[in-house]
């Protein structure tokens, strides 16, 4: 059970490293899209609805790469013995599920600003939205992740 523990605390990391790519892809194309496309005779970027939403998701994306960073720094940091730690096992945990989460909400986001066009197959974000739920479930669903949180926090 220790070494699955174990594990697990490596790999949720490199989950959540792998859903702030699709984040960041989702943020790019969002962010490229509301430059060129026009409404009501100015840019998407200009609408102050559409940029503060990018605004936030930059934020998110960006917090959840730094989470990401601190949970693979703390497992690295720690002993083969101290990677199973609750402390660690917390911080991995964190970095996944808010990763994860950021990922599939920069999605949204990104497909919400582009309108139907997004969904249509063969688009990028049409591939990023088929594939955003799976990193949710791997390593434990998001539910997973929060109990493996709260018992932590409870046990400090």
């Amino acid at each position: 059970m220790r070494v699955a523990m174990t594990t697990l605390n490596l790999f949720r990391p490199s989950v959540g490293a792998f859903a702030i790519g699709m984040a960041q892809a989702a943020l790019d194309a969002a962010i490229a899209h509301c430059g060129a496309r026009e409404a009501f005779g100015k840019t998407l970027r200009e609408f102050q609805g559409v940029s503060h939403q990018l605004a936030d998701v930059a934020t998110q994306v960006e917090a959840a790469r730094l989470l990401v960073y601190h949970a693979a720094t703390a497992y690295d940091a720690g002993s083969a013995g101290s990677a199973g730690s609750a402390d660690v096992a917390k911080t991995s945990a964190m970095a996944k599920l808010f990763a994860t989460e950021t990922a599939q909400r920069a999605v949204d986001v990104a497909i919400q600003v582009h309108g139907a066009r997004a969904l249509e197959h063969g688009h990028p974000l049409e591939h990023l939205y088929r594939d955003v739920r799976a990193p949710r479930i791997y390593e434990g669903a998001s539910e997973v992740q929060r109990e493996i949180i709260a018992r932590a926090l409870f046990r400090e």
